[in-house]
């Protein structure tokens, strides 16, 4: 197993809380993929060290403890430059990885249909070509011996090969992509309303769409088990016939170059009637907090209006009515703008409240095309 340790820049001093969650979220992702973690590193400093972005005396604080340790890889919360990555990797003599290149490797581990594969592969590219063209500049530096000697052909063929190859993934993207939207457009001239589920990881997504539509996608609680929407016909007790669309899931300060390899997904939730925004309802408040406000940060981006978004809290059975009672009161300033219920997939509880509230807004959204 991969030994790895896991290091954080905490730049505001005032955060007491905010640093732990992030390296939660590191831990989970990491463990996800099969890293065994052996160490969190923490520093708190005004601003990033231009050299290793985080200073040298916990840089070398890091590499005793990987030397004595046998680790293999340093996982950093933060996004690294190209030159912080190559000055990290000298010194500690090890793999260094940033959360962009770690969620890239738990997609890869998921991907199965040709577009997220082309997808990953892109974003994977983008973020590595200037590392490598760094890499390679400096090794040419160092060892060609003359102007125009052969390393310096064989650099710029391989950086010429790069680029060949990322101009062809995007070609193949574009494609892809002309033929999802062409997709999502016939979806939208059937006539049926749109419903989309969004929100975390391990939320309940693909369960939630499960039940709903009768299907038996996988689930499981590793992020990302969703890379590709997935649709499906679904009807109301009213007789009214929706589509369903299951999509990927969101993680706290996730790259938005990330976000941007993934558009189709996003378009699947741009342009649906509503978006269900799901939450684990058993987290702790100040986590449900943070997710909350950054959800709806990503969808009012994405350009989701309010009122067609309906948060729902999911997992009711592992709270009791205290608790859920407590988290409607430190949430009240954003329930009282959103439609809002709660559920439990595991016990389909409150099913009938969620269907209601869909059929509602069903109705709403009648009532505004009949006035058109």
């Amino acid at each position: 197993m991969n030994k790895a340790v896991l290091c954080l820049l905490k730049t505001d001093m005032h955060d007491h809380f905010l640093y732990k969650l992030r390296l939660n979220e590191l831990r989970k992702l990491a463990e996800t993929v099969g890293y065994d973690i052996r160490m969190e590193f923490l520093q708190t400093r005004s601003k990033p060290y231009s050299k290793y972005f985080i200073g040298s005396g916990k840089v070398h604080e890091i590499k005793k403890f990987i030397d004595e340790n046998e680790v293999d890889t340093a996982i950093f919360y933060n996004v690294l430059t190209s030159r912080e990555k190559l000055n990290l990797t000298r010194v500690l003599k090890c793999e260094v990885i940033d959360r962009y290149e770690l969620t890239l490797q738990i997609f890869e581990a998921t991907a199965t249909d040709e577009l997220s594969k082309l997808q990953i592969e892109a974003a994977r590219l983008q973020k590595l070509f200037p590392y490598y063209k760094l890499q390679a500049g400096i090794r040419l530096r160092r060892e060609h011996p003359s102007f125009k000697g052969g390393g310096e052909y064989a650099y710029h063929n391989q950086l010429a090969g790069l680029r060949t190859r990322m101009s062809s993934i995007r070609e193949k993207i574009e494609k892809l992509k002309t033929e999802g939207e062409l997709r999502i457009q016939k979806r939208k001239e059937l006539g049926y309303p749109i419903v989309c589920i969004s929100g975390y990881y391990n939320a309940g997504k693909t369960s939630l769409f499960n039940i709903l539509t009768g299907s038996s996608k996988k689930v499981g609680p590793q992020p990302f088990t969703t890379l590709s929407s997935k649709y499906q016909k679904y009807i109301l007790p009213s007789r009214d016939v929706l589509l369903m669309v299951d999509t990927i899931g969101f993680v706290i300060d996730l790259d938005p170059r990330l976000i941007g390899s993934f558009e189709l997904n996003l378009q699947d939730i741009r342009s649906a009637d509503i978006v269900l925004f799901l939450l684990e309802i058993s987290d702790p408040i100040p986590v449900l907090l943070v997710k909350l406000e950054f959800g709806l940060k990503l969808l009012k981006e994405i350009g989701v209006e309010k009122h067609r978004i309906v948060i729902v809290f999911n997992k009711l059975d592992l709270v009791d009515e205290g608790y859920i009672n407590e988290v409607c009161s430190e949430l009240k300033p954003y329930l009282e703008k959103y439609d809002w219920t709660r559920i439990s997939t595991l016990k389909r509880k409150n099913f009938d409240k969620l269907t209601e509230l869909i059929q509602k807004k069903i109705k709403d959204l009648n009532r505004v095309a009949t006035k058109f």
